[in-house]
Protein backbone atom coordinates (compact mmCIF):
# COMPACT_ATOMS: atom_id res chain seq x y z
CA UNK A 1 0.00 0.00 0.00
CA UNK A 2 1.59 3.29 -0.83
CA UNK A 3 2.33 5.71 1.65
CA UNK A 4 0.86 9.41 1.69
CA UNK A 5 3.62 11.91 3.45
CA UNK A 6 2.68 14.78 5.36
CA UNK A 7 1.80 17.69 3.86
CA UNK A 8 4.47 20.09 4.79
CA UNK A 9 7.29 17.06 3.81
CA UNK A 10 5.69 17.21 0.29
CA UNK A 11 6.77 20.80 0.28
CA UNK A 12 9.76 20.66 1.26
CA UNK A 13 10.93 18.60 -1.40
CA UNK A 14 8.88 20.92 -3.98
CA UNK A 15 10.76 23.68 -2.82
CA UNK A 16 13.85 22.17 -3.41
CA UNK A 17 13.14 21.56 -7.06
CA UNK A 18 13.21 24.73 -9.40
CA UNK A 19 10.48 27.08 -9.66
CA UNK A 20 9.31 26.18 -13.50
CA UNK A 21 9.29 22.62 -12.53
CA UNK A 22 7.41 22.60 -9.56
CA UNK A 23 4.69 25.39 -11.37
CA UNK A 24 4.65 22.55 -14.07
CA UNK A 25 3.31 19.62 -11.26
CA UNK A 26 0.38 21.45 -10.62
CA UNK A 27 -1.36 19.38 -13.08
CA UNK A 28 -0.35 16.39 -11.09
CA UNK A 29 -4.10 16.38 -9.00
CA UNK A 30 -6.06 18.94 -7.09
CA UNK A 31 -4.06 18.28 -3.95
CA UNK A 32 -0.90 19.40 -5.46
CA UNK A 33 -2.46 22.41 -7.55
CA UNK A 34 -4.15 23.98 -4.01
CA UNK A 35 -0.27 22.91 -2.01
CA UNK A 36 1.81 24.72 -4.75
CA UNK A 37 -0.44 27.57 -5.75
CA UNK A 38 -1.13 28.40 -1.92
CA UNK A 39 2.42 26.85 -0.03
CA UNK A 40 4.94 26.58 -2.73
CA UNK A 41 4.03 29.94 -4.91
CA UNK A 42 4.08 32.13 -2.46
CA UNK A 43 7.76 30.91 -0.90
CA UNK A 44 8.79 31.10 -4.31
CA UNK A 45 7.93 34.47 -4.28
CA UNK A 46 9.22 35.18 -0.87
CA UNK A 47 12.59 33.77 -1.65
CA UNK A 48 12.86 35.55 -5.29
CA UNK A 49 12.12 39.35 -2.96
CA UNK A 50 15.29 38.69 -1.38
CA UNK A 51 16.78 38.94 -5.14
CA UNK A 52 15.82 41.80 -7.57
CA UNK A 53 16.04 41.20 -11.04
CA UNK A 54 15.45 44.37 -12.51
CA UNK A 55 14.51 48.43 -11.62
CA UNK A 56 11.71 49.87 -12.96
CA UNK A 57 11.10 53.47 -13.63
CA UNK A 58 10.20 55.82 -15.96
CA UNK A 59 12.51 57.77 -18.85
CA UNK A 60 11.85 61.39 -20.05
CA UNK A 61 13.43 62.37 -22.88
CA UNK A 62 13.23 65.96 -25.28
CA UNK A 63 10.47 66.61 -27.61
CA UNK A 64 9.24 70.04 -28.88
CA UNK A 65 7.57 72.03 -26.16
CA UNK A 66 8.38 69.91 -23.19
CA UNK A 67 9.35 66.00 -22.49
CA UNK A 68 8.10 63.19 -22.95
CA UNK A 69 8.02 59.85 -21.16
CA UNK A 70 7.72 55.77 -21.02
CA UNK A 71 7.82 53.37 -18.65
CA UNK A 72 11.67 51.62 -18.67
CA UNK A 73 13.42 48.25 -17.06
CA UNK A 74 16.77 47.49 -16.65
CA UNK A 75 17.71 43.64 -15.69
CA UNK A 76 20.50 43.29 -12.50
CA UNK A 77 22.76 42.66 -12.11
CA UNK A 78 24.21 41.92 -15.41
CA UNK A 79 23.29 45.05 -17.45
CA UNK A 80 25.96 48.33 -17.94
CA UNK A 81 23.81 50.23 -20.64
CA UNK A 82 20.10 50.76 -21.07
CA UNK A 83 18.07 52.23 -23.70
CA UNK A 84 15.13 51.90 -21.42
CA UNK A 85 13.16 48.50 -22.87
CA UNK A 86 15.89 45.67 -22.10
CA UNK A 87 14.65 42.44 -22.52
CA UNK A 88 11.08 43.28 -23.53
CA UNK A 89 10.18 43.25 -19.96
CA UNK A 90 7.80 46.50 -20.45
CA UNK A 91 6.07 44.96 -23.92
CA UNK A 92 5.62 41.47 -21.51
CA UNK A 93 3.23 43.78 -19.14
CA UNK A 94 1.54 46.41 -21.65
CA UNK A 95 0.47 43.80 -23.78
CA UNK A 96 -1.85 42.55 -21.51
CA UNK A 97 -3.69 45.41 -20.74
CA UNK A 98 -6.99 46.21 -22.22
CA UNK A 99 -5.54 50.00 -23.05
CA UNK A 100 -2.58 51.74 -24.78
CA UNK A 101 -0.17 51.94 -21.80
CA UNK A 102 1.13 55.88 -20.78
CA UNK A 103 3.85 57.18 -18.24
CA UNK A 104 0.84 57.91 -16.36
CA UNK A 105 -1.18 54.79 -16.08
CA UNK A 106 1.95 52.59 -13.94
CA UNK A 107 1.30 53.68 -10.61
CA UNK A 108 3.05 51.23 -8.22
CA UNK A 109 5.38 47.55 -7.85
CA UNK A 110 4.83 45.59 -4.60
CA UNK A 111 6.88 42.37 -4.70
CA UNK A 112 6.70 41.58 -7.97
CA UNK A 113 2.76 42.60 -8.72
CA UNK A 114 2.32 45.51 -10.60
CA UNK A 115 -0.72 48.72 -10.30
CA UNK A 116 -1.97 50.50 -12.89
CA UNK A 117 -4.17 53.22 -13.03
CA UNK A 118 -6.55 53.99 -16.02
CA UNK A 119 -7.08 57.47 -16.19
CA UNK A 120 -9.95 57.91 -18.38
CA UNK A 121 -13.04 58.89 -16.28
CA UNK A 122 -15.67 57.47 -18.28
CA UNK A 123 -18.74 56.24 -16.70
CA UNK A 124 -18.68 53.36 -19.11
CA UNK A 125 -15.76 52.33 -17.67
CA UNK A 126 -15.88 49.12 -15.66
CA UNK A 127 -12.41 49.01 -14.24
CA UNK A 128 -10.20 51.72 -13.39
CA UNK A 129 -7.35 49.37 -11.63
CA UNK A 130 -5.28 46.77 -13.10
CA UNK A 131 -3.21 44.14 -11.13
CA UNK A 132 -0.57 42.22 -13.63
CA UNK A 133 2.02 39.66 -12.76
CA UNK A 134 4.62 39.04 -15.54
CA UNK A 135 5.84 36.27 -14.46
CA UNK A 136 2.48 34.07 -14.62
CA UNK A 137 1.05 36.32 -17.64
CA UNK A 138 -1.45 37.73 -15.96
CA UNK A 139 -3.35 40.99 -15.84
CA UNK A 140 -6.82 40.98 -13.27
CA UNK A 141 -8.72 43.89 -13.60
CA UNK A 142 -10.19 45.13 -9.82
CA UNK A 143 -13.85 45.85 -9.62
CA UNK A 144 -14.98 49.33 -9.02
CA UNK A 145 -15.79 50.65 -5.81
CA UNK A 146 -19.55 51.96 -5.14
CA UNK A 147 -20.43 54.39 -5.67
CA UNK A 148 -18.27 54.81 -8.74
CA UNK A 149 -15.59 57.86 -8.56
CA UNK A 150 -12.68 59.12 -10.14
CA UNK A 151 -9.62 56.88 -10.32
CA UNK A 152 -7.48 58.45 -7.39
CA UNK A 153 -4.00 57.58 -6.50
CA UNK A 154 -3.75 54.21 -5.17
CA UNK A 155 -0.55 51.51 -4.03
CA UNK A 156 -0.76 47.72 -4.24
CA UNK A 157 -0.03 45.97 -1.18
CA UNK A 158 1.64 42.08 -0.89
CA UNK A 159 3.99 40.35 0.98
CA UNK A 160 4.26 36.75 -0.04
CA UNK A 161 6.27 35.71 3.34
CA UNK A 162 2.68 36.55 4.75
CA UNK A 163 -0.09 36.21 2.98
CA UNK A 164 -1.25 34.60 -0.52
CA UNK A 165 -3.58 37.78 -1.09
CA UNK A 166 -2.75 41.43 -2.03
CA UNK A 167 -4.94 44.83 -1.39
CA UNK A 168 -5.54 47.49 -3.76
CA UNK A 169 -5.92 51.01 -1.79
CA UNK A 170 -7.08 53.94 -2.41
CA UNK A 171 -5.89 57.54 -1.50
CA UNK A 172 -9.09 59.79 -1.54
CA UNK A 173 -8.61 63.99 -1.05
CA UNK A 174 -10.70 66.58 -0.73
CA UNK A 175 -11.47 69.19 -3.15
CA UNK A 176 -9.11 71.40 -0.63
CA UNK A 177 -5.33 71.28 -0.77
CA UNK A 178 -4.60 68.93 2.16
CA UNK A 179 -1.71 67.08 3.36
CA UNK A 180 -2.73 63.89 3.29
CA UNK A 181 -5.81 61.88 2.48
CA UNK A 182 -9.22 61.81 4.21
CA UNK A 183 -10.58 58.66 3.48
CA UNK A 184 -8.94 55.28 2.77
CA UNK A 185 -10.75 52.20 -0.06
CA UNK A 186 -9.28 49.10 0.58
CA UNK A 187 -9.88 46.15 -1.66
CA UNK A 188 -8.46 42.68 -0.83
CA UNK A 189 -8.43 39.70 -3.27
CA UNK A 190 -9.39 37.54 -0.28
CA UNK A 191 -12.80 38.90 -0.41
CA UNK A 192 -13.05 40.73 -3.51
CA UNK A 193 -14.51 43.60 -1.83
CA UNK A 194 -13.72 47.17 -0.97
CA UNK A 195 -13.83 48.91 2.51
CA UNK A 196 -14.10 52.42 2.69
CA UNK A 197 -12.56 53.87 5.97
CA UNK A 198 -11.58 57.39 7.12
CA UNK A 199 -7.75 58.35 7.92
CA UNK A 200 -7.38 58.75 11.71
CA UNK A 201 -4.14 60.92 12.17
CA UNK A 202 -2.42 60.77 15.46
CA UNK A 203 -1.13 64.24 14.42
CA UNK A 204 -3.59 67.68 12.90
CA UNK A 205 -1.26 68.35 9.43
CA UNK A 206 -1.74 71.95 7.98
CA UNK A 207 -3.32 72.76 4.44
CA UNK A 208 -1.17 73.07 1.39
CA UNK A 209 -1.03 77.00 0.42
CA UNK A 210 -3.52 78.16 -1.56
CA UNK A 211 -1.31 78.38 -4.84
CA UNK A 212 0.62 74.89 -3.90
CA UNK A 213 0.90 73.52 -7.44
CA UNK A 214 1.37 69.43 -5.36
CA UNK A 215 -0.37 68.44 -2.52
CA UNK A 216 -1.36 65.39 -0.89
CA UNK A 217 1.33 62.55 -0.80
CA UNK A 218 4.24 61.77 -3.06
CA UNK A 219 3.27 58.19 -5.46
CA UNK A 220 5.72 56.46 -4.50
CA UNK A 221 4.27 53.53 -1.47
CA UNK A 222 6.42 51.61 1.42
CA UNK A 223 4.35 48.28 2.06
CA UNK A 224 4.98 46.26 5.62
CA UNK A 225 3.19 44.06 8.30
CA UNK A 226 -0.03 45.58 7.27
CA UNK A 227 0.82 48.97 6.94
CA UNK A 228 1.51 51.33 3.85
CA UNK A 229 4.27 54.20 4.55
CA UNK A 230 4.19 57.61 2.17
CA UNK A 231 5.78 60.70 2.52
CA UNK A 232 3.45 64.51 2.29
CA UNK A 233 3.87 66.56 -0.83
CA UNK A 234 3.23 69.46 1.65
CA UNK A 235 4.75 68.87 5.21
CA UNK A 236 8.09 67.02 6.86
CA UNK A 237 6.25 64.68 7.55
CA UNK A 238 5.49 60.43 6.97
CA UNK A 239 2.59 59.12 6.90
CA UNK A 240 2.10 55.51 8.29
CA UNK A 241 -1.68 54.53 7.28
CA UNK A 242 -2.67 50.64 8.80
CA UNK A 243 -4.66 48.82 6.78
CA UNK A 244 -6.08 46.63 9.42
CA UNK A 245 -7.28 49.43 12.04
CA UNK A 246 -8.20 53.35 11.98
CA UNK A 247 -4.94 53.98 13.73
CA UNK A 248 -2.86 56.24 11.50
CA UNK A 249 0.15 58.33 12.19
CA UNK A 250 1.94 61.33 10.70
CA UNK A 251 6.22 60.78 11.69
CA UNK A 252 8.07 64.07 11.40
CA UNK A 253 10.87 63.93 9.16
CA UNK A 254 14.52 64.02 10.89
CA UNK A 255 15.38 66.39 8.07
CA UNK A 256 13.65 69.88 8.96
CA UNK A 257 15.44 72.07 6.33
CA UNK A 258 16.92 69.47 3.96
CA UNK A 259 18.78 70.93 0.71
CA UNK A 260 16.57 68.09 -1.83
CA UNK A 261 12.86 67.85 -1.12
CA UNK A 262 10.82 65.50 -0.08
CA UNK A 263 13.99 62.36 0.12
CA UNK A 264 13.04 59.05 -0.21
CA UNK A 265 11.82 56.40 1.74
CA UNK A 266 12.43 52.27 1.52
CA UNK A 267 12.57 48.99 3.26
CA UNK A 268 15.50 46.53 4.19
CA UNK A 269 15.37 43.13 6.20
CA UNK A 270 12.32 44.01 7.60
CA UNK A 271 13.20 47.91 8.47
CA UNK A 272 11.97 51.36 7.30
CA UNK A 273 14.89 53.62 5.77
CA UNK A 274 14.91 57.40 5.39
CA UNK A 275 17.17 59.31 2.99
CA UNK A 276 18.12 62.67 2.22
CA UNK A 277 20.66 65.44 1.44
CA UNK A 278 21.76 67.21 5.02
CA UNK A 279 21.07 70.87 4.94
CA UNK A 280 24.65 71.47 3.70
CA UNK A 281 23.98 68.89 0.69
CA UNK A 282 27.38 67.77 0.99
CA UNK A 283 26.05 64.71 2.62
CA UNK A 284 23.59 62.07 1.99
CA UNK A 285 22.04 60.68 5.44
CA UNK A 286 20.16 57.73 5.53
CA UNK A 287 18.26 57.06 8.44
CA UNK A 288 16.28 54.18 9.67
CA UNK A 289 12.89 54.46 11.82
CA UNK A 290 13.06 52.77 15.15
CA UNK A 291 9.52 51.63 16.99
CA UNK A 292 7.82 51.64 13.19
CA UNK A 293 4.87 50.32 14.68
CA UNK A 294 4.70 51.55 17.48
CA UNK A 295 2.38 54.64 18.46
CA UNK A 296 6.05 56.80 18.34
CA UNK A 297 8.60 55.92 16.28
CA UNK A 298 12.09 57.66 16.04
CA UNK A 299 14.68 58.55 13.36
CA UNK A 300 18.24 56.53 14.28
CA UNK A 301 21.17 58.22 11.83
CA UNK A 302 22.68 54.86 10.63
CA UNK A 303 24.74 56.12 7.27
CA UNK A 304 26.06 59.13 6.10
CA UNK A 305 27.82 59.36 2.49
CA UNK A 306 30.42 61.67 0.85
CA UNK A 307 28.51 63.86 -1.87
CA UNK A 308 32.00 64.86 -2.65
CA UNK A 309 33.15 61.22 -3.12
CA UNK A 310 30.55 60.79 -5.28
CA UNK A 311 30.95 63.22 -8.18
CA UNK A 312 34.46 63.01 -8.01
CA UNK A 313 34.38 59.46 -9.33
CA UNK A 314 31.13 59.98 -11.31
CA UNK A 315 31.58 63.68 -12.61
CA UNK A 316 28.70 65.42 -13.97
CA UNK A 317 29.23 68.22 -16.52
CA UNK A 318 26.30 70.46 -14.40
CA UNK A 319 28.53 70.26 -11.42
CA UNK A 320 25.97 69.32 -8.72
CA UNK A 321 26.17 66.80 -6.22
CA UNK A 322 22.62 67.21 -6.08
CA UNK A 323 21.95 65.60 -8.95
CA UNK A 324 22.94 62.06 -6.80
CA UNK A 325 19.80 60.77 -4.95
CA UNK A 326 18.70 57.91 -3.29
CA UNK A 327 17.12 55.22 -5.67
CA UNK A 328 15.99 52.29 -3.97
CA UNK A 329 17.42 50.34 -1.20
CA UNK A 330 18.62 46.20 -1.48
CA UNK A 331 15.76 44.16 0.28
CA UNK A 332 18.62 41.70 2.08
CA UNK A 333 21.83 43.25 1.41
CA UNK A 334 24.00 46.47 2.80
CA UNK A 335 23.75 47.75 -0.32
CA UNK A 336 21.75 51.02 -1.51
CA UNK A 337 20.74 52.39 -4.76
CA UNK A 338 22.34 56.04 -5.70
CA UNK A 339 21.60 57.98 -8.80
CA UNK A 340 21.13 60.76 -11.43
CA UNK A 341 19.48 61.28 -14.44
CA UNK A 342 20.81 59.49 -16.35
CA UNK A 343 22.78 56.61 -14.31
CA UNK A 344 22.65 54.33 -11.22
CA UNK A 345 25.23 53.41 -9.05
CA UNK A 346 25.80 50.54 -6.45
CA UNK A 347 27.13 51.27 -2.84
CA UNK A 348 27.76 48.89 -0.42
CA UNK A 349 27.57 50.66 3.04
CA UNK A 350 30.18 48.05 4.51
CA UNK A 351 32.63 48.77 2.46
CA UNK A 352 32.06 52.53 1.62
CA UNK A 353 32.46 51.03 -2.45
CA UNK A 354 29.99 52.42 -5.34
CA UNK A 355 29.99 50.70 -8.70
CA UNK A 356 28.00 51.74 -11.81
CA UNK A 357 24.74 49.46 -12.27
CA UNK A 358 23.58 50.67 -15.74
CA UNK A 359 24.04 53.69 -17.86
CA UNK A 360 21.12 55.29 -19.95
CA UNK A 361 21.16 56.03 -23.23
CA UNK A 362 22.00 59.15 -24.44
CA UNK A 363 19.09 61.12 -24.57
CA UNK A 364 17.30 59.92 -21.69
CA UNK A 365 16.77 60.77 -18.41
CA UNK A 366 15.39 59.22 -15.30
CA UNK A 367 12.42 60.92 -14.34
CA UNK A 368 12.12 61.60 -10.09
CA UNK A 369 13.97 58.88 -9.20
CA UNK A 370 13.77 59.28 -5.42
CA UNK A 371 10.00 58.47 -6.01
CA UNK A 372 9.58 56.49 -9.36
CA UNK A 373 12.29 53.87 -9.21
CA UNK A 374 11.40 49.99 -8.01
CA UNK A 375 12.90 47.29 -7.34
CA UNK A 376 11.58 44.27 -9.60
CA UNK A 377 11.54 40.50 -8.25
CA UNK A 378 9.40 37.54 -9.87
CA UNK A 379 5.95 36.66 -8.36
CA UNK A 380 4.66 32.96 -8.93
CA UNK A 381 1.42 33.57 -7.18
CA UNK A 382 -1.45 32.92 -9.62
CA UNK A 383 -3.92 35.67 -9.46
CA UNK A 384 -7.82 35.31 -9.17
CA UNK A 385 -10.42 37.21 -11.64
CA UNK A 386 -12.99 38.65 -10.22
CA UNK A 387 -15.40 38.89 -13.10
CA UNK A 388 -15.28 38.47 -16.93
CA UNK A 389 -14.90 41.68 -17.59
CA UNK A 390 -11.72 42.83 -18.56
CA UNK A 391 -12.18 45.89 -20.82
Amino acid sequence: MAVQLPDDMIVEILCRLPVKVVMRLKVVSKAWHRLISNVCAPLFSAAAAAHPSGFLFLCSFQIIGGLGYFAAYASYPDVRDCVGQTDGFVDSYACMLPFMLSSDHYFDCCNGLLLFVRREQREALPHYYFVCNTTTRQCVAIPNPRPRTAPFAAAIAYDPAKSPHYKVVRFIYLEEKTSCPVKLDIFSSDTGKWVRRGVMLSTELPLAAADADKYGCIRRSIYMDGMIYKLSFVVNYLIRFDLNAPSDVAIELPHKNAAACHGFIGMSRGSLYYSNHDESGLMISIWLLEDRCKRDPFWKLTHRISVDSLTSKYPDGRNSGLHFHTYAIHPASDIIFLGKPNMVLSYDLKSNKSEEVFTLSSGLEISSGQHFVHLYSPCYAVLSNFDNNCG
